[in-house]
């Protein structure tokens, strides 16, 4: 690698690390791990997970379709097939929908999942705007715990314990697959996930249960969560003083998350139904997600692309917009 390679690689990491220094106050977990006995019942759902058909779910619609900058745009909830390991008053589950025309069955479709700590959907509607214009619809799912879905005494997205942590990311896996099995209902000719880091990953997991072909972009998303909350950059959100309550020091906090998180890895599931219409998009230098975490990814999904930015995690997701909107739109033309 020349100077001038070995100094942008410096400042995009160097920019994860500011972005990981600043948000540790307030931070992550500020309650520890909460009730233990509910997080083994939560790693139970997820090492149960497999192939299956979608719940079914009833769509809301609130109001017609409603001209936008591009396109038209549309608001829509329903009840989370997860209800059951939410908080009382987040089952609602909120989408927007951003399309060329007012038939979806008339265009493609991609369902863009939240990155961590991404409430609403400002940060994703340059993306989806982006994805109208080239003929794609976008429809964005508003995760438990952020948002207008916040439980009570959550101060911004701020989860308060790690409990939280994989009720949102199971709920939101259970919501995103009921979401692709309405596209499909609905008559939508291609569907795709995508997501950026935490999205990244909820779509890796969507795309694994869906016992049908759909292209899947996962950006910034490796095979499995490990090491992103026990050794990565992320992990330096945490309260750790809080997390090793109750073990003998943060060494064994830090173990007891790691089996925690063992079955979420995507080596335990079967690739895509068409791994040729998944596209991987990562940062050279990203301290979030680590390079060989996405490779094993790759190697798990035979026929798969990978394509690597030359940014970090924070200047992979703000200074590429065209790679992300190419890499969507070229997944989806490459399904039957």
């Amino acid at each position: 690698m020349t100077l001038g390679g070995r100094l942008r690689a410096a400042l995009h990491g160097w920019t994860d690390d500011v972005v990981a220094g600043l948000a540790g106050r307030p931070r992550l977990f500020a309650d520890g791990f909460g009730d233990r006995d509910v997080l083994a019942r939560l790693v139970a759902r997820v090492e149960g997970y497999g192939a299956r058909e979608p719940a079914a779910i009833a769509m809301r619609w609130q109001g017609p379709w409603q001209p936008a900058s591009v396109g038209f745009v549309r608001t829509s909830s329903f009840v989370s097939p997860a209800r059951e390991i939410l908080p009382a008053g987040t089952d609602e589950a909120i989408l927007q929908w951003h399309a060329p025309g007012r038939d979806l069955a008339a265009a493609p479709v991609c369902l863009l999942l939240a990155a961590t700590g991404e409430e609403g959907f400002a940060l994703r509607r340059r993306l989806a705007a982006s994805l109208v214009a080239r003929g794609v619809a976008a429809v964005m799912l508003e995760n438990p715990f952020y948002g207008r879905r916040r439980p009570p005494g959550q101060v911004l997205a701020l989860l308060r314990t790690v409990t939280d942590q994989f009720a949102m990311n199971t709920a939101t896996v259970d919501e995103a697959h009921a979401v692709v099995g309405h596209l499909r209902a609905l008559g939508c000719p291609r569907i795709a996930v995508s997501g950026y880091s935490q999205g990244g990953m909820m779509a890796v997991f969507t795309a694994a249960l869906t016992p049908w072909a759909i292209a899947a972009i996962p950006r910034a998303a490796g095979a499995a969560a490990g090491s992103i909350f026990t050794e990565d950059a992320l992990a330096r959100r945490f309260a750790w003083d809080r997390l090793r309550e109750g073990f003998v020091d943060e060494t064994a906090a830090r173990r007891f998350f790691a089996e925690c998180l063992a079955p979420v890895d995507a080596r335990r599931f079967a690739p895509p139904r068409a791994p040729q219409a998944a596209i991987l998009l990562a940062s050279r230098h990203d301290r979030f997600v680590r390079a060989r975490d996405v490779i094993a990814l790759h190697e798990h999904w035979p026929g798969a692309e990978l394509r690597w930015l030359d940014a970090g995690h924070l200047t992979g997701a703000v200074m590429h917009g065209g790679a992300h909107t190419d890499a969507i739109v070229d997944a989806l033309e490459r399904l039957p």
